[in-house]
């Protein structure tokens, strides 16, 4: 299953996990996982210690790393370094050997226990057909209202000081910006490329920071090159997981139209035996509208750019670079599924009741208020030199049980 965060992936991940004849790991492509040790130590503890079900997922049954717990002392040995976004949109659209061996891994892991494997992820769009190729099964493309979305990727910020869902349409465009399929974005849109060497943590983090840095200004245009970001993120990105796959779920639709719901579960059944149970679906609609842009703008610019690049043909090429093998859903259709999606959530904003107002000064002070020392560049640059004396340290202390 390829989705994106906060489109109610951890909730259809739930709805695979109840079937008894599978074993789902949910976001194995994570790079929070290079921090685990084996099980049984006190690193391995103390992660887990921090991994408490979240509120925001209170349907889960059990934690949704559950499975991967259950598996890493079988995979820890392959697991790659930092899989988040390194090769996000694979090269000549093959998977990379180490991380096609760690997959491989919990493939077999599931496997020795009697149970079928579910891959289930918010990295993995990119990388749809390049998974088809090799590993075949069945493919499931996930989306939500992306004017919803982004108001679930605000949320989090104004209320908790949450940045990385703001963040990660920047990762997404800027770690892959030199592929085919990004640089179909204007320059004058483009989200700067910034490096994220496998083998250098200090400056992933600092890659991080800086993208954390570029959407936190308080600047009043700033609201508007996110949500720009975000939308060329959710059709590009999204596009090249519908491509590539089965079955494409509108998880709103699933909720809203009752027929729909019973072809999502018809479909499921068809192709992959599971008898999914949609009983317990809910709908959060996160609509914000903000003073300092027209999201109806801005929606039209993205549709003319990748109207434009599908008469080209540069779309087509892009799209078909991500995998060894034809699109298993042409990109025209797949392009117009999402394009007429994005109308939909323009209208569905303009019907709500419920829209928040966020006006420039709103911004102005959560940006102030929400402020990291890291966002300043010298602050930045001083914590990523030292990083990789301080970091063999703190991690000894963490053993040791210092540090918490």
């Amino acid at each position: 299953m390829h989705a994106s965060p906060r489109s109610g992936s951890t909730y259809f991940f739930q709805v695979l996990r109840r079937d008894e004849s599978l074993m789902c790991f949910n976001e194995s492509l994570s790079d929070a996982f290079g921090y685990w040790g084996k099980k049984g130590t006190a690193q391995f503890a103390q992660f887990k210690e921090r991994r408490k079900l979240d509120l925001n997922h209170g349907f889960l049954e059990r934690d949704d790393f559950f499975e991967i717990v259950e598996a890493w002392d079988a995979v820890m040995h392959l697991y790659p370094r930092a899989p988040s976004f390194q090769d996000y949109l694979p090269p000549n659209g093959v998977l990379p050997t180490p991380l096609r061996a760690y997959l491989t891994g919990l493939l077999d892991f599931a496997r020795a226990h009697d149970k079928r494997p579910a891959l289930c992820e918010i990295h993995s769009r990119g990388r749809a057909g390049a998974l088809r190729g090799a590993f075949g099964g069945f493919h499931i493309a996930q989306y939500r209202d992306p004017l919803s979305q982004f108001g679930s990727f605000f949320r989090p910020l104004a209320e908790a000081g949450e940045w990385g869902f703001l963040v990660f349409p920047l990762k997404e465009l800027g770690i892959s910006g030199r592929h085919p399929l990004y640089s179909i974005v204007p320059k004058e849109w483009r989200v700067p490329v910034l490096a994220w060497p496998v083998n250098d943590h200090a400056r992933r983090w600092a890659t991080t920071a800086q993208y954390n840095a570029i959407v936190a200004a308080p600047q009043a245009d700033t609201l508007e090159k996110l949500f720009r970001w975000h939308l060329f993120s959710w059709v590009l990105s999204n596009l090249a997981a519908v491509s590539y796959s089965d079955f494409t779920l509108d998880i709103d639709k699933a909720h809203d139209d009752t027929d729909y719901r019973q072809s999502v579960i018809d479909a499921i059944l068809s192709g992959c035996g599971v008898a999914a149970d949609f009983g317990d679906i809910t709908k959060f609609s996160r609509y914000f509208e903000f003073e300092s842009f027209d999201a109806t703008a801005l929606c039209d610019q993205v549709e003319a750019v990748v109207r434009t690049a599908l008469q080209d043909g540069r779309l087509e090429n892009a799209v078909h670079s991500l995998g060894m093998q034809p699109p298993t859903v042409p990109v025209a259709r797949g392009a117009e599924l999402l394009l007429t999606k994005i109308r939909e959530s323009l209208s569905a904003m303009q019907a709500s009741a419920d829209r928040v107002h966020i006006g420039a000064a709103d911004w102005r002070d959560i940006a102030e208020k929400r402020r990291m020392i890291w966002f300043n560049p010298l602050a930045r640059e001083m914590a990523r030199r030292v990083y990789p004396l301080t970091a063999p340290l703190v991690r000894a202390a963490r053993r040791a049980g210092v540090l918490h």
